[in-house]
């Protein structure tokens, strides 16, 4: 059983550690057990339900009513709320983190196909999932959720990418270019470059899938089987030089290459190179994908 500190609930649930004693001592909504010098210790349990709490509380549920609730009682009304057409996108967000905990596979199914069939596959991941992976980013930086629970989630994801990419049509626009997608060498995180690899592939662009660390010695070869190619890559977590890794990449592209770069590590990135396009949003991506 994982433990928790109060700082790792904070972290995980958006609920302040101020707010989180408030609610332990005026509603005995939590009873940590404490370490020898009186620290708060949390459980599996206390960190599920304090994000059901968390879920209900933001969607208008005071916390006084909440805290009346049996823990049966705060599993069904969230349950309720995944399946109403209306919940906001932070709600789903947050029910994604729910599940995630859990280790809930029957739940995830039941809230994508629900996502999917009210937004759309592309819509899901943009809205739903791109926010949920950026948050889990700072969350496995902060040591508040475990390896298990990433492989968990990520394993369900991943999942559904490889099956919505093997279900596309394979139809191709002649003399289109070819999508590169790669991850700078010691990334790890491909659920964002996965998701470009479907983008591309249902607007009938060739891709090359070269996946997550890949070194910039390699380059050459790929660049000179694809001249006609734009390549696409994202950096959130490496732990290399990313200036004089790009540097090298684009070293080998000729004039006509172009580089889309996305993730929260761009800003330390100092190449200076027409080629070379930062783009923060999904919809830029999807914009420029939709004009070639």
């Amino acid at each position: 059983m994982s433990t928790y500190s109060i700082k790792d609930l904070e972290n995980l649930t958006g609920i302040q550690a101020h707010t989180i004693r408030i609610w332990e001592q005026r509603y005995n909504l939590l009873s940590p057990e404490r370490t020898p010098t009186n620290i708060r210790k949390y459980s599996d349990k206390d960190l599920r339900k304090l994000l059901s709490v968390s879920l209900l509380n933001n969607n208008g549920i005071k916390i006084s009513k909440i805290a009346k609730l049996s823990d049966s009682d705060i599993t069904s009304a969230v349950l309720q709320l995944s399946e109403d057409k209306d919940s906001k996108i932070e709600s789903q967000i947050e029910n994604l983190k729910l599940i995630m905990v859990e280790m809930n596979e029957a739940k995830f199914e039941k809230l994508f196909s629900h996502l999917v069939l009210q937004m759309g596959f592309e819509e899901t991941i943009m809205k739903v999932f791109v926010p949920f992976f950026k948050r889990l980013n700072f969350l496995w930086q902060t040591n508040s959720v475990s390896v298990a629970q990433i492989n968990f989630i990520s394993s369900l994801y991943k999942q559904k990418m490889y099956v919505s990419i093997d279900g596309l049509a394979p139809s191709y626009k002649v003399d289109s270019k070819t999508i590169i997608l790669f991850l700078p060498k010691t990334e790890l995180l491909d659920y964002g470059l996965l998701f470009f690899n479907y983008m591309a592939k249902k607007r009938g662009l060739q891709t090359v899938y070269l996946g997550a660390s890949f070194p910039s010695e390699e380059f050459a070869d790929i660049i000179e089987k694809n001249p006609n190619s734009c390549l696409v890559s994202e950096t959130t977590l490496a732990k290399i030089d990313l200036t004089d890794y790009f540097t090298k990449v684009l070293a080998v592209c000729n004039d006509t290459h172009q580089l889309m770069l996305t993730g929260n590590q761009t800003n330390t990135i100092k190449v200076t190179d027409p080629r070379l396009t930062i783009f923060s949003e999904f919809t830029e991506f999807q914009s420029f994908l939709d004009q070639l």
